[in-house]
């Protein structure tokens, strides 16, 4: 049996487009979520998944639709990164209670992440749906699959990828020396807001790993989501929802002076979503300076942002800003 760098839960959750009633496709879907639980340990990671949608696998072929990216979001215990998928509601100047509703999970199994012909592969196989459906085949969301992982180096560019750095120390930063992608070999790669991933299709078929990834995995145990409130649909018919009446947003989690060497994070998922400063920012993420007014807002396309962050900075003046404390002044005189 191949001896693997990493084993755990892995799940999948979408968030739908704010005011979605009837979602019939990753059209309504403002972002894709992957989520990894390493066994025996107290931390969760939450990836934002490129183009809301898994890379896919065609044998025998070479195509860019097997090709995407994946970006750390937040690095934390499972209950606190359980917090960034509860709906966060908030007040607007034009639009009165805007609502960015809760993510759907919508795929649990277990993971593996292993050396295999000279790279190293995630696979996984999924608990549950027992059968996927329509929403999972529209996310490509296999039964199980292996892909081929690869960090990128965060001092050198990628086009087609956020222009956005994890705060390595240096022992992993050297890691890269002058290479653009490195495997996983040392898994605190991946425990670093903002690092980022490449994720190619390998294949469906699992049994050249040889590895054991049988086991359940339940989200709303994990990350402390209520069962009875949180719409399950789609991870156990595989049918697309739009959340109606979730459960209450929480207040933001205070979070204790981040350890750094173990990918802690500060703020939490309420003030991400609105046009507060902290909104703006989250909003702005890869964004590069200097940079006019409507660069920041096709940054801010390019991130989903809310429709209230985007009037926002279209509302600023039109000049060239040199770093994000200047376009939080500039927020802050028209807010």
């Amino acid at each position: 049996m191949t001896d693997p760098i990493e084993t755990g839960e892995i799940h999948f959750f979408y968030r739908v487009k704010i005011d979605t009633e009837d979602v019939s496709g990753s059209g309504d879907v403002q972002r894709l979520f992957m989520a990894l639980v390493p066994d025996e340990t107290t931390r969760a990671r939450l990836f934002i998944v490129g183009r809301k949608r898994l890379p896919d696998i065609i044998p025998g072929e070479s195509d860019p639709t097997e090709r995407n990216w994946l970006m750390v979001s937040s690095v934390d215990s499972p209950e606190t990164v359980g917090r960034e998928l509860h709906p966060v509601r908030y007040e607007t100047k034009t639009r009165g209670e805007r609502e960015v509703p809760q993510a759907v999970p919508a795929g649990s199994g277990r993971y593996a992440i292993v050396s295999h012909d000279d790279a190293t592969q995630l696979a996984y196989r999924l608990s549950s749906p027992g059968t996927p459906g329509e929403a999972q085949d529209a996310l490509c969301i296999r039964p199980e699959a292996r892909y081929i992982l690869s960090v990128r180096n965060p001092s050198l560019d990628v086009p087609g990828f956020p222009d956005a750095e994890p705060d390595y120390p240096d022992t992993l930063a050297d890691k890269f020396a002058d290479e653009r992608w490195i495997d996983i070999s040392d898994p605190r790669l991946l425990d670093y807001e903002k690092a980022q991933l490449v994720m190619i299709g390998a294949s469906e078929d699992l049994s050249a790993l040889n590895v054991d990834l049988d086991g359940k995995s339940d989200p709303f145990s994990t990350f402390g989501l209520d069962a009875d409130v949180w719409p399950d649909a789609t991870l156990h018919k595989g049918e697309f929802v739009a959340p109606e009446d979730g459960p209450d947003d929480k207040p933001e989690p205070v979070a204790p002076a981040g350890d750094r060497s173990k990918g802690g994070r500060r703020g939490g998922a309420t003030a991400a979503g609105t046009d507060s400063a902290a909104g703006v920012a989250s909003a702005l993420k890869g964004v590069s300076f200097p940079s006019g007014r409507s660069g920041l807002v096709q940054q801010a396309r390019h991130n989903d942002a809310p429709d209230e962050v985007l009037e926002l900075l279209q509302d600023i003046p039109d000049q060239e800003f040199e770093t994000m404390a200047d376009v939080t002044k500039a927020v802050g005189k028209v807010r």
